[in-house]
């Protein structure tokens, strides 16, 4: 069933599956997807209620404009309070995982667990970023703001954005893919398709800063797990090529940030990169059903 809510100051569309089962797991998905991402994990928990909004800006919630951090937290407020999920288990993907873990570390007493999937960011190559870097940096977010909005891209058909998706994840099954990239587009104004995500939400980046999110790493107190991919650092590489060859930067930084969160569980799945859920579906639904036998309270 599919629900409208009321999110923090827009509406969102939530997707529910499982809706008489005593237990909840609440997913959240990643920047430039929808919900549709996680949906065949609901069969498969037929002892969960799996409740799984649509981020603001994306798929088939409100685009309004405004993508915080803090904003995208309230909003997984309201989706615990609006489904009365008063103690639930929580999975975030890429910046739901984000999202999914500032949530863990200031309402943990509405959690039994948390799972992570590959929602840390980019690898930190040194400790702490020198005035002149850090002012780069501000700088490439405020002229990435120049350009925002007016990059939303006109494809001529469902089928082109199809291969589109197929291309940005080969090792995706085709017919899931093809699936996913009908769910994630809608008609354009002039003509063609476009994808249904906001390219506005990616100022959600510069609204929040890496060391102070590890800094809440420290306040989640519940059951933890983190799944990541082995070739995770590929897709970290689009964006930083100057993390070429620094695969052991890239576990180290892995394990020095799931070692923030106390008993955190780290998993690792060989042959997956950052869309773990995508290349490796079985393995990552396996590890997802053991982290909830094993956490389960009752």
């Amino acid at each position: 069933m599919r629900y409208t809510i009321q999110g923090a100051d827009c509406r969102l569309s939530v997707a529910v599956y499982n809706e008489s089962a005593s237990k909840t797991l609440v997913v959240v998905h990643g920047m430039r997807d929808h919900g549709g991402s996680f949906e065949w994990l609901a069969p498969l928990l037929s002892d969960f209620r799996v409740i799984i909004p649509d981020l603001r800006g994306h798929g088939l919630s409100e685009q309004n404009g405004v993508y915080t951090l803090t904003h995208f937290t309230a909003d997984l407020l309201q989706v615990f309070d609006a489904f009365q999920v008063e103690q639930g288990y929580l999975l975030g993907h890429s910046l739901g995982g984000h999202v999914a873990a500032r949530f863990a570390a200031l309402f943990g007493d509405r959690l039994l667990g948390l799972i992570l999937v590959d929602g840390f960011g980019p690898p930190r190559q040194q400790a702490r970023r020198d005035i002149e870097q850090f002012a780069l940096l501000q700088a490439a977010q405020v002229q990435a703001l120049q350009h925002i909005g007016r990059s939303r891209k006109i494809m001529t058909d469902a089928q082109f954005a199809v291969a589109r998706y197929q291309a940005s994840n080969p090792r995706l099954d085709g017919a899931i893919a093809a699936r996913l990239a009908k769910q994630g587009i809608a008609p354009a104004a002039a003509g063609g398709v476009s994808w249904r995500w906001d390219p506005r939400a990616q100022m959600v980046w510069s609204t929040f800063s890496h060391e102070d999110s590890e800094a809440l790493l420290r306040q989640i107190t519940c059951a933890t797990c983190v799944i990541t991919g082995s070739e995770g650092l590929d897709y970290w590489l689009l964006m930083h090529p100057e993390l070429a060859g620094q695969q052991r930067l890239y576990e180290q930084e892995l394990a020095r940030r799931v070692a923030l969160i106390a008993g955190a569980k780290s998993i690792v799945l060989k042959g997956a990169g950052h869309m773990v859920h995508y290349d490796a579906p079985d393995a990552f639904s396996q590890a997802v059903l053991d982290f909830l036998s094993a956490s389960n309270p009752h």
